[in-house]
């Protein structure tokens, strides 16, 4: 589909497409099967912008949000209602904290559906880091659940209620995004004076806006970002 390299994305006329290794400046994460979309770049570094004009230091992290496999897939193809409710959810849980200080939740999110009868989400969330440093314990509690304080624990939980089902019901599901350079879950904190630093966000964040396994014949939005 795209071997003759076309301006415009086939599926998708609306959307540009994105063949070189570098966007205003930074080094981006090019797939082997599609190239990026350049629409979607923009939106993308325009929200990781937003996250350091508001603060001067950012907490930065993927996560990827699946699916359980008991749950009907028929159901997931019509809207990205699930993922409003996440979002929701999640605001809820960081109003809920009473953290000494507050943050905006700043977030870019894509669908993608490949080999499989369920879609999932990849997201690259922005916090403050003087309310969130780190995302705390991954494991579940001591009692099963997601019952902690940490922002992962709330971000599961969220997810969980958004699915409708309990925290105990979500393990395995909300995942850290990896670092495709290091092979780690990524997790850092953005300073606004620092471009190295920024421009390993952006190559993460990059993920998120490849072409490929993007469900466009789906006829719902694959690709989203935070109003503010």
């Amino acid at each position: 589909m795209f071997q003759s390299q076309p301006k415009r994305h086939p599926l998708h006329t609306k959307l540009n497409c994105y063949y070189d290794t570098y966007y205003r400046g930074f080094e981006v994460n090019q797939h082997a099967e599609a190239p990026l979309v350049e629409n979607y770049l923009e939106r993308s570094l325009l929200t990781q912008t937003r996250a350091l004009a508001h603060y001067n230091r950012v907490l930065a992290f993927r996560i990827d949000l699946r699916f359980p496999d008991w749950m009907p897939a028929f159901a997931l193809t019509n809207d990205n209602a699930v993922l409003s409710a996440f979002f929701r959810h999640l605001n809820a849980e960081l109003v809920k904290a009473g953290t000494k200080y507050t943050t905006v939740l700043r977030y870019v999110w894509c669908r993608e559906q490949h080999n499989s009868d369920k879609p999932h989400y990849h997201l690259m969330m922005y916090v403050n880091y003087d309310a969130y440093y780190q995302l705390g314990r991954l494991k579940p509690s001591e009692g099963g659940g997601y019952e902690g304080r940490g922002l992962y624990h709330q971000i599961a939980r969220a997810w969980a209620r958004a699915l409708g089902y309990l925290s105990c019901d979500v393990e395995g599901l909300v995942q850290v995004g990896k670092n495709p350079i290091t092979g780690y879950p990524y997790t850092a904190c953005l300073h606004r004076d620092d471009f190295m630093g920024q421009e390993e966000a952006v190559f993460n964040l990059s993920y998120l806006c490849k072409a490929h396994t993007k469900p466009f014949q789906q006829g719902v939005h694959v690709f989203g970002t935070s109003r503010c």
